[in-house]
C-alpha cells in the first residue's frame, strides 16, 4: 500500500519522468519534442499531434530525454497513434493537396511569375493550407495570394524556401547510390565551406563535390573534426622539413595515411612518414653518426688469390680436352641451316 501511494503521489507532483519523442512532418526538416504520455510508440509509426497551429500528423523518428527537452516552455502531447479513420482522412487531404498545386501552378504562369512550386500542405484538420515555393528573387505574389483565399476561403500561407529545403522536401537519391541524407536522418542544416573538401584532398570540381540542391554536400561535414584532427600531424605543402636523406620541401600530404611526398636538393622525390621528420638538431648529428658507424666496423680480411698447380697436364687432360673440341665442331655441322 505504501508503494503504491508513494507512485500515485509521485504523479501527481509531476515527478514521474515523461516519454517523450521526436516527431518529423512531411514539410520540416527539423523534428520537433512532443510527450508520449503512456501511449506505446515506435520509430517510424505516424501519430496525431497536437501543435500551436491544431492537429497535425507526424513521423515518429526517436525516443529522447529530459535534457534535450530542456528549456522549452512547452511541451505539446501525442494525441493518439494514426488509425484506420486517420489514414483515410490523410488520403482525403492528399487529394485535395495534389488539386489545390494544379490550381495554383495554373494561377502561376497566368500571373506571369518568376517562381516554381514545390509543395502543397493542408493542415490535419483542414484550417490551413500552405504552398512552399522557391524564386531567386523577390515575388510579389499579393494578387496570388488573393486567388487562392477567393478559392479556398480559409487560412492561406505562401512560404518562399531555398534549394536545400526544396531538394529535402523532394527526396532523391545521391552520387553515393543512397537516399538523401536531408530526405532521411537529418535533423537540421550544417555550414559547409570549401576548406572541408581541401582538408580530405578531394578534388574541387563543383560537379564532384555539389550535391543534387547545387550545394556543397552535407557529407563533406561528417569527417570534419577527424581529419581535422589527422592534418594537424602533417606538415604543410611548400613547408621545408628535415629528413635522413637531406633538406626536404613538403610537395603533397596524404591525410589518412599520415605520409607525404617531399623533394629533396638533388631533385629526387621521397615518400616518408610523420615518424621520419627529424628535427634541426638530430639532422646536423647525422654526419658524425654515419662517421662513428664506419668507424666501428672492422676492414675485411685480404682475400689471398688461387694457388695455381705447376704441374705440367697430363696427356690424358690434352686428349679429353681434344675430344671436346671434335664434339662441339661435329655439332656446328649437323645445326640445320636458316633460310635466306
Amino acid at each position: 500500500m505504501e508503494n503504491s501511494e508513494t507512485i500515485q503521489n509521485d504523479d501527481l507532483q509531476g515527478t514521474k519522468p515523461r516519454k517523450l519523442v521526436y516527431i518529423r512532418f512531411s514539410s520540416m526538416l527539423t523534428p520537433y519534442i512532443f510527450n508520449a504520455g503512456n501511449l506505446d510508440l515506435k520509430p517510424g509509426m505516424m501519430a496525431v499531434v497536437e501543435t500551436e497551429l491544431g492537429l497535425a500528423a507526424g513521423k515518429v523518428l526517436a525516443f529522447t530525454t529530459e535534457e534535450d527537452a530542456a528549456g522549452l516552455d512547452e511541451i505539446k502531447p501525442v494525441l493518439r497513434v494514426i488509425n484506420d479513420s486517420d489514414k483515410k482522412k490523410l488520403n482525403d487531404i492528399k487529394i485535395k493537396e495534389n488539386v489545390a498545386f494544379d490550381f495554383c501552378k495554373e494561377r502561376i504562369i497566368k500571373r506571369n511569375l518568376s517562381m516554381k512550386l514545390i509543395l502543397v500542405e493542408q493542415s490535419f484538420d483542414g484550417s490551413r493550407i500552405t504552398f512552399f515555393f522557391i524564386s531567386e528573387s523577390r515575388v510579389d505574389f499579393r494578387e496570388l495570394l488573393k486567388d487562392l483565399v477567393e478559392k479556398y476561403r480559409t487560412r492561406i500561407e505562401l512560404r518562399q524556401i531555398g534549394s536545400r529545403q526544396e531538394t529535402c522536401i523532394l527526396g532523391g537519391i545521391g552520387s553515393c547510390g543512397r537516399e538523401l541524407c536531408c530526405a532521411s536522418f537529418l535533423t537540421n542544416f550544417q555550414r559547409i565551406s570549401v576548406k572541408m573538401a581541401k582538408n580530405q584532398n578531394m578534388t574541387l570540381n563543383p560537379t564532384k563535390i555539389s550535391g543534387i540542391c547545387g550545394k556543397l554536400k552535407c557529407c563533406l561535414a561528417y569527417e570534419k573534426e577527424s581529419y581535422a584532427n589527422l592534418i594537424d600531424n602533417l606538415p604543410k605543402a611548400g613547408k621545408m622539413v628535415f629528413l635522413e636523406q637531406g633538406e626536404a620541401i613538403v610537395i603533397s600530404i596524404n591525410v589518412i595515411n599520415q605520409t607525404f611526398i617531399a623533394k629533396l636538393a638533388d631533385r629526387r622525390f621521397v615518400k616518408s612518414k610523420v615518424s621520419d621528420i627529424l628535427t634541426e638538431e638530430e639532422f646536423r648529428k647525422i654526419p658524425e653518426q654515419k662517421l662513428q658507424a664506419q668507424q666501428r666496423i672492422p676492414e675485411p680480411a685480404p682475400v689471398s688469390a688461387p694457388v695455381q698447380s705447376s704441374q705440367p697436364k697430363t696427356e690424358a687432360q690434352n686428349d679429353d680436352k681434344k675430344d671436346k673440341g671434335r664434339r662441339h665442331n661435329r655439332n656446328r655441322r649437323n645445326r640445320p641451316r636458316r633460310k635466306p
